[in-house]
């Protein structure tokens, strides 16, 4: 058995089983040590005084974190609400919508798994065709993005549920310029931005989709269960709260009250909505700031996938400029290849 390499010394910051080498930081994330410590510490306080904690000082603390998460992603926080994970703002978006028979949801063949069943199921309900595009991978080009979306819209298209970064390929999409394109004619966009926010410098306004939904847990590093879901002003009005509480007789279809109806599903454990901004600060202090760290994890990410690539003699599939902290590498039918395996994923 090979001995384990040695670890960076960034990993003081976590508490990974030291007899692991943990390269799958994607699928769930992973909270420092001492987010987790404070998560605590909050979890005992608010078990001091559960009343006080759940009614006097909630909102103060929940619009605190919110602003934070809006700065920090680029958007109003107006615009802004908290929810435990993008497949719940997927939810949110295609529950809310209402769509004719005959109408078509366009999404494509890198899309996320559990966001195609949610497709599938709205389709469904609502007698719609969902059209997936077949985007190739390896790729090679932009192009080879854009192209098979763009040429599966149709006259009947209503919704297209792009992703900013893909999971299962890594892959960075144009989205900024695909939403451009599918605003421009009429067709709502969501975004699946899972990866995105802390992987790349986003800006959600400047994308301009009608609705974009981010983990704050994967690459901002908070704990688990915590998420964004942005709604454009202009299509507020449409959009309603999976589970309807006690804030919904606040909202009265303004933009001052819109997000109020998402603050309080229900009872609940929402220590991870409060150390958002917390998470955002830590991760920022340890290379110095949030472009260094970028950098950082972005340059490793590409160099194990040269070295992967090299070892087993497997040409790279996509152009460093559309990769970002996290690569898939094909290796069906490779000699070295573990048992079933058809990719291998650097996260």
């Amino acid at each position: 058995m090979q001995p384990l390499p040695p670890y960076s010394s960034h990993e003081q910051h976590w508490n990974h089983d030291k007899n692991t080498v943990f390269l799958n930081h994607g699928s769930f994330g992973s909270c420092p040590a001492a987010i987790l410590e404070k998560q605590y510490q909050l979890k005992i306080q608010i078990e001091k005084d559960p009343v006080l904690a759940m009614t006097e000082n909630f909102e103060s603390v929940y619009h605190e974190n919110k602003e934070a998460l809006a700065k920090f992603t680029g958007c109003d926080a107006n615009d802004l609400v908290l929810i435990k994970n993008t497949t719940m703002g997927v939810n949110t978006i295609l529950q809310s919508l209402t769509f004719e028979e005959g109408d078509e949801i366009l999404t494509h063949s890198h899309a996320y798994g559990a966001c195609i069943n949610v497709l599938k199921y709205y389709a469904e309900l609502n007698k719609c065709k969902l059209i997936i595009a077949d985007i190739p991978f390896p790729v090679a080009h932009e192009d080879e993005l854009t192209t098979p979306l763009l040429n599966a819209v149709t006259s009947k298209t209503k919704l297209v549920l792009l992703d900013h970064i893909t999971s299962a390929t890594g892959i960075i999409f144009p989205v900024e310029k695909l939403t451009q394109q599918l605003e421009s004619r009429g067709i709502e966009v969501l975004i699946d931005g899972a990866h995105a926010p802390g992987m790349v410098d986003l800006n959600i306004a400047a994308i301009g989709a009608s609705y974009y939904t981010g983990n704050c847990h994967k690459w901002i590093c908070s704990p688990r269960g915590s998420a964004l879901l942005h709604v454009r002003k202009d299509k507020q009005h449409k959009i309603r709260p999976l589970q309807i509480s006690h804030y919904h007789d606040l909202y009265s279809g303004t933009e001052k009250h819109w997000s109020a109806q998402f603050i309080w599903p229900g009872t609940d454990d929402y220590s991870a909505y409060f150390l958002i901004k917390d998470s955002i600060h830590y991760m920022q202090s340890i290379l110095g700031s949030w472009e260094a760290l970028r950098k950082n994890n972005r340059n490793l990410c590409l160099e194990a996938r040269k070295i992967i690539c090299e070892e087993l003699q497997i040409e790279i599939p996509t152009p460093e400029h559309l990769i970002g902290h996290l690569a898939s590498i094909p290796v069906r039918n490779h000699p070295d290849a573990p048992p079933n395996f058809s990719t291998w994923f650097l996260h």
